[in-house]
């Protein structure tokens, strides 16, 4: 799966939060299904994330290249999928921690 196209696919078609605050907020709801990180999100934003128990994957890349692939003019280190619309983006491979 080319993660760059499925991330621009879902913020156009699908249902998203961008950064940590945002994600958060729909964690506590449970309405989110993925949560995608870059690898330099900071550890207790991580630690907060693995307590809701919902896949986690790891963008290959820092939060600012993350912002681009995600077509954000903007570093992202947080996003959550609630909806995927018409990607493929939840079957990417999350860890439950």
């Amino acid at each position: 799966m080319d993660i760059k196209r499925a991330l621009r696919n879902v913020r156009d078609t699908g249902k998203v939060t961008v950064g940590f605050n945002m994600t958060l907020k729909k964690l506590n709801k449970k309405e989110v299904k993925l949560v995608i990180v870059s690898n330099n999100c900071p550890e207790g934003d991580l630690k907060k994330i693995r307590t809701f128990k919902v896949p986690i994957y790891s963008f290959k890349g820092t939060n600012v290249e993350f912002g681009s692939a995600s077509g954000k003019p903007f570093s992202v280190s947080t996003m959550g999928i609630i909806d995927a619309g018409k990607s493929d983006i939840l079957a990417l491979k999350g860890e439950v921690v």
